[in-house]
């Protein structure tokens, strides 16, 4: 697999216009820093955003939130800090513990991103601080286009394939994109820290975050959930014969495709197939029993339906009014893909793993935004709770994603 992405250049890289006042989401760390610092040497009115979202040493936390204002203070621009922590705890935390409880395995940081860095902040930076734009520390590019007579935002995947980060992006909407920067969509991971290095930034060296901010590498999350959930013992079934093979030690212990930790000495090796909640029993089998090729998603977020990158520059959109999105303003609504999704299955790209490769499927428009995916190969673990996150067939556009259930 390539490390960067070849056809990148085809996909111009959208600055605003110059005179534009931008707030750069800052977690502390060198991409954002290095974000804000690009901005600056642009020529933007350029501030310092960042979230108060936890008490602790990580980013997003108390050491970070000062990392990002010495930063600020290195390259001249004014640092503001937001406390956002009831709400992190409300709309974050509290339903990943319960998501947990309830067996799925969720996503923290997408819900993030939709709720906090696209929601609170942005929302502050454009009443408050007066903000024309919000920008990140995300590896992804934005392009625009012209599509019906109106601009149309298209997430990218970056230059630097090692860091894409579309996968965490599905949420947008063509309402946020538009007043969305993603600086560090033309570089790769090592130009960044040469450029945080070069400028002498305090933050040049700082080592890679981990995936969830808000659980420490010590602690991780069956640590973290211990604090808050009932170790309850029950039986471990072998899925295909029923029979009971061990004890676990509660089920929000365990996620599907587990297969280290289940603690059962067995004559091939035995994953996680399902969780019964309701009846505390962790059903175990072998690898094969993982496999499938269907899903269901929900919740699901159209960024730019596949039929638009098909038909934009062919024909007229249809003269039917098509079923509003919640996550698509009015001036959109002739980009929903609802409705035409809804007639047929459209050919795409999806995958439901951050860091796997995304495979041939075909998707269809269910009731209640949700969709059926039907990949042409089996997919390991289908996990609830987890993304699944489709692109078009170029493999280079972010169309959109949905929750699996």
């Amino acid at each position: 697999m390539p490390t960067t992405l070849e056809t990148s250049h085809t996909y111009k890289n959208y600055w605003p216009p110059k005179g534009s006042k931008i707030a750069v989401c800052m977690s502390g760390g060198v991409d954002s820093s290095t974000s804000a610092l690009i901005l600056k040497e642009k020529g933007y009115e350029t501030i310092g955003l960042t979230g108060w979202l936890i008490k602790g040493s990580g980013r997003c936390c108390d050491n970070g939130m000062i990392n990002a204002l010495k930063v600020c203070e290195q390259i001249g621009v004014n640092h503001i800090s937001k406390d956002l922590r009831v709400f992190f705890k409300q709309e974050i935390v509290d339903p990943f513990i319960n998501s947990y409880q309830a067996g799925s395995t969720p996503i923290p940081c997408i819900a993030c991103n939709n709720t906090i860095k696209w929601g609170l902040l942005m929302q502050y930076a454009f009443d408050e601080l007066n903000c024309t734009h919000i920008a990140t520390g995300h590896y992804a590019k934005l392009t625009v286009e012209t599509c019906y007579n109106k601009p149309l935002y298209k997430i990218v995947r970056p230059k630097d394939l090692k860091k894409d980060q579309t996968f965490m992006l599905w949420g947008l909407n063509q309402e946020v994109l538009s007043r969305t920067v993603f600086p560090l969509g033309d570089l790769i991971k090592e130009e960044v820290r040469e450029i945080a290095k070069e400028r002498n930034l305090v933050v040049a060296d700082k080592e890679e975050s981990q995936d969830i901010c808000f659980i420490s590498d010590k602690e991780g999350t069956q640590g973290f959930l211990g604090k808050y959930l009932e170790s309850k013992e029950g039986y471990i079934i072998e899925n295909k014969t029923g029979n009971i093979l061990g004890i676990h030690q509660g089920t929000h212990n365990y996620t599907i495709g587990q297969r280290k930790g289940i603690g059962i000495a067995y004559s091939e090796p035995l994953y996680v197939i399902d969780l019964d909640v309701e009846n505390n029993i962790i059903y175990a089998g072998t690898k094969d029993e993982l496999e499938g090729c269907e899903l269901i998603a929900k919740n699901v977020n159209w960024i730019v339906p596949s039929h638009v990158i098909a038909r934009s520059k062919a024909t007229k959109p249809r003269q039917r009014r098509a079923k509003q999105s919640p996550n698509v303003s009015q001036n959109e609504i002739a980009l929903s893909g609802s409705a035409l999704l809804a007639m047929t299955p459209k050919q795409i790209r999806a995958k439901i793993r951050y860091n796997s490769k995304t495979y041939p499927a075909m998707v269809s428009m269910l009731d209640n935004n949700k969709v059926k995916v039907i990949f042409h190969e089996p997919q390991l673990a289908v996990t609830p709770g987890q993304a699944c996150v489709f692109y078009d067939e170029t493999d280079q556009i972010l169309l959109g994603g949905g929750w699996i259930i």
